[in-house]
Order: C-alpha cells, then structure tokens, then sequence
C-alpha cells in the first residue's frame, strides 16, 4: 500500500479571531412590511494579521444577513495605508433598499423592530489576501449580535451586549 501526504504550502493566518468594534443601523423608511436603511460597521483588524495575512492595501466587502438569508452586500470599498504590527480599524458603510428588505423577511424585521424594539443580525466579510501564492480574499463571519433602538426612537440601533467574533 503506497500513502501519499500533501502538504498544505499556504500559510494560515493565526487562528486570532476578529470583532465587530460597532455596527449601526438606521432606518430611513418603514412600512408594515418594508424597509430602507444604512447600515455602518467597524472591523477590528488585529496587529499581527496586517501585512502578511491581510494586504496593507486592497479591497473589504460586507455582507448583512437575517436569519440566514443575505439582505444586502456592499460594493468592493478600498482601503489604505493599515500599518503592519498595529489594531486598526476599518469603517464600511451600505444602503439597504426597501426591494432587499420586503415581503415576509421585511415583515419580520419590522415585527421585531416594533415590538421588541431590537433585531438580530449576522453579518460576513472579506479583505484583500496578501499571501505569497493567493489569489483573492479571506472571509469572515460573524456571530449573530442584536441591535437595540434607542429609547423612543424606532429609527437607529446600536450593538447590545457582546460585540461579535469573526471567523
């Protein structure tokens, strides 16, 4: 019997996790059963992942799910300058139009959203690769968090309780 090993030549990145340092979400019109809003994230880049593992400069792209199904994926949105060996943040932004949140999904958020006045969301995203031999981008996903509206307010939500891990 002949056994053959193939070794995996691609370096992994550290098995060190990412957060979510913020997502925000507003909404900018609701009905019954729809929805518009601009959702906001902020992406914890660990010191020891920029440079070798995530390019310095490139490319991010986020994804907002409910309940397993995509609402919205941004646009690529680029990115400068992370410096090697430092936390950085990195900031992105999206609209999500009142046609990616309608029908029984919308309804659903929009049940949450006025009677627990919160909502749950998970969230995925991707970055530039930078490893010798890639091509392309490393993703992440992201636990599900809740976000909580202000006080009287049915308009904006903010994270509450633990910022989610990204893998």
């Amino acid at each position: 019997m002949i056994a053959f090993v193939v070794w995996d030549t691609i370096p992994r990145p550290p098995s060190q996790d990412m957060n979510l340092s913020s997502m925000d979400f507003t909404v900018l019109n609701i009905t019954e059963t729809r929805l518009s809003a601009k959702w906001d994230l902020s992406i914890r880049i660990p010191g020891d992942l920029s440079g070798y593992y995530i390019c310095l400069q490139g490319d991010v792209q986020t994804s907002l799910l409910y309940k397993n199904v995509t609402l919205a994926t941004s646009s690529p949105q680029k990115y400068y300058n992370l410096q090697p060996g430092w936390p950085q943040l990195l900031m992105v932004s999206a609209l999500v139009s009142d046609e990616d949140i309608s029908g029984s999904i919308g309804k659903n958020i929009v049940e949450d959203i006025k009677n627990q006045k919160e909502v749950q969301f998970e969230s995925r995203f991707s970055l530039t690769d930078c490893r010798e031999e890639t091509i392309g981008v490393i993703n992440y996903a992201c636990r599900e968090v809740t976000l909580r509206f202000e006080p009287g307010s049915e308009m904006k939500a903010k994270v509450f309780g633990k910022h989610p891990k990204c893998k």
